[in-house]
């Protein structure tokens, strides 16, 4: 996944391998019009240029359309004349073709686009590619704004104009497009929200760029893709048992927050831990064997119903007999449970660290070395001590510095949570999800089920991507028969295995958007 900067290296290196700037301008044109063209060819098209390469693309477009016998209305933001290199060359081709060119800076001709696009089945934005970095303004803006307002099907050349390659923020007014064709390799914007929600599909389409240099290039940014995830579930041997896929602890849950107990044991069964034993307060321990008898329990000493700090040492005794524990969903972080938890860390133990576990330890972030951390903005702001505000104004940033903080791994929840590593020079999204999965309930679901992944036997890393793909795929598809509201934890829970099967099989349903970037980088 490239930014601007190294998107513009790759065109670069690309020419100098001998590619013709004009043929890269001719294949991402060949593309759009395939997509146009993915279903029917439509009756009528609007292309609305910018004044560079993104609006040559457009204009070469344009000119592969009308060839194809479909009537096109070309709209550029500058005076055609202006163009230069490739994109005058494509405004000289279109009009020996027979198209003419309207210029939106000529009187009239705001209210002529917009009668074309009434008029129009499709409509192919062509104005701002990778290289915008600030808010759209004057007659880009007010045409962006007729674009929205038509309601026809868009597809964007690279990204939807007005957001900015290299964030996930909508910097200002911007395109939202049905269809995004993104020319060689994805980017940022395409997997971060809230841009992401204003791209419709993407598809990746080759260029002539080739594989090699997008690799040698490096990215600061990856996305999780299906194949990534799939190898990580192997068929399990015939002669399986319960030992065999690890003992994992469940540290969790305080009078009046049981039930962040029962979901992350939860989500560690369904996910398919061995065995899974909740670590609670004494007293809690008859209602956490009511509610799951899947579940053991080991009942340690209390205060004022959350585990207290005498607590330490027979936990510590227990945890010897286990491969991984899940801390700290609904612990409380009153007095005695944050010094207990302050013995926890000292064991060698790998440790899934989410919920009260991260909020007992506010702006220290350097008590969690190697650990996993699993926090939400809020949490994250509260380790950091910044606000959520600056937390999701920039989520890659923000996961790469708690990384490097707690020297741990980090699974930065949200739409399309992150990954990242303490060293590594890339983050990683994952690309499932649905807003039906906004419940309480569902991080401690998630954190069960990475700290599954962990006591079977995974590396770190790979239990995060795991976890956060599996999650988000059981949530699609609860999504298929619930829509986008309703969701009960609980049910989450239950799908994790549905959707285990699905990626086992040789498609995942609910992985097309991530098989699409993969499948149309390969052709």
């Amino acid at each position: 996944m490239l930014d601007a900067r190294r998107m513009k290296r790759a065109d670069a290196a690309a020419i100098r391998g001998g590619v013709a700037s004009s043929l890269l301008m001719e294949n991402a044109a060949s593309a759009l019009v395939e997509e146009v063209c993915r279903a029917d060819a439509p009756r009528e098209v609007v292309v609305v240029c910018g004044p560079g390469n993104n609006g040559g693309d457009g204009l070469a477009a344009a000119r592969l359309l009308f060839r194809r016998g479909i009537p096109v209305r070309i709209f550029t933001l500058r005076n055609p004349e202006s163009y230069r290199g490739d994109a005058a060359e494509n405004a000289a081709r279109a009009r020996a073709a027979g198209l003419s060119i309207v210029s939106l800076g000529s009187a009239g001709s705001v209210a002529s686009l917009a009668q074309a696009l009434a008029q129009a089945e499709t409509v192919v934005d062509a104005l701002f590619g990778t290289g915008l970095s600030r808010p759209l303004e004057g007659i880009a803006a007010r045409t962006v704004a007729a674009i929205n307002r038509a309601g026809r099907p868009v597809i964007a050349a690279d990204l939807p104009s007005g957001l900015s390659s290299d964030t996930g923020e909508r910097i200002g007014p911007a395109v939202r497009a049905s269809r995004t064709v993104a020319f060689g390799a994805p980017k940022i914007c395409h997997v971060a929200f809230p841009a992401r929600g204003l791209c419709g599909n993407i598809v990746v389409a080759d260029i002539g760029i080739s594989r090699a240099i997008l690799g040698r290039l490096g990215s600061l940014v990856q996305l999780a893709e299906v194949g990534d995830v799939r190898r990580l579930f192997p068929a399990r041997p015939q002669d399986s048992h319960k030992g065999s896929f690890g003992r994992l602890a469940v540290i969790a849950g305080s009078r009046g927050k049981v039930g962040a107990a029962i979901l992350a044991a939860r989500g560690a069964l369904r996910a398919g831990a061995g065995l899974v034993t909740i670590f609670c307060a004494e007293s809690l321990q008859e209602h956490l064997v009511t509610a799951l008898p899947e579940a053991m329990t080991l009942g340690l000493p209390e205060e004022s119903g959350a585990i207290s700090e005498s607590a330490a040492r027979p936990a510590l005794a227990a945890l010897r007999s286990f491969d991984a524990a899940v801390v700290g969903p609904g612990l409380s972080t009153g007095p005695g449970t944050v010094a207990f938890l302050r013995r926890l860390l000292e064991t060698r133990l790998p440790l899934v660290c989410d919920a009260d576990a991260l909020n007992a330890f506010a702006g220290r972030p350097e008590v969690f070395a190697s650990r996993i951390l699993t926090p939400h903005p809020g949490e994250a702001a509260r380790l950091l001590g910044v606000s959520t505000r600056e937390i999701q104004a920039n989520r890659f940033s923000a996961a790469r510095r708690l990384a490097r903080r707690s020297r741990g791994i980090v699974l930065l929840k949200g739409a399309a949570s992150l990954v990242a590593e303490r060293g590594a020079r890339h983050v990683t999204v994952n690309p499932t999800g649905t807003p039906l999965m906004s419940t309480a309930g569902s991080g401690d679901v998630l954190a069960g089920a990475l700290g599954a992944f962990v006591a079977g036997g995974m590396d770190g890393v790979d239990a995060a991507l795991a976890a956060a793909w599996l999650h988000g795929a059981a949530g699609q598809v609860l999504a298929e028969w619930l829509g986008d509201a309703g969701l009960l934890a609980s049910e989450l829970a239950d799908a994790l295995p549905l959707a285990r099967r699905e990626l086992s099989g040789a498609h995942s349903r609910h992985s097309a958007r991530s098989e699409s970037l993969e499948d149309s980088a390969d052709r």
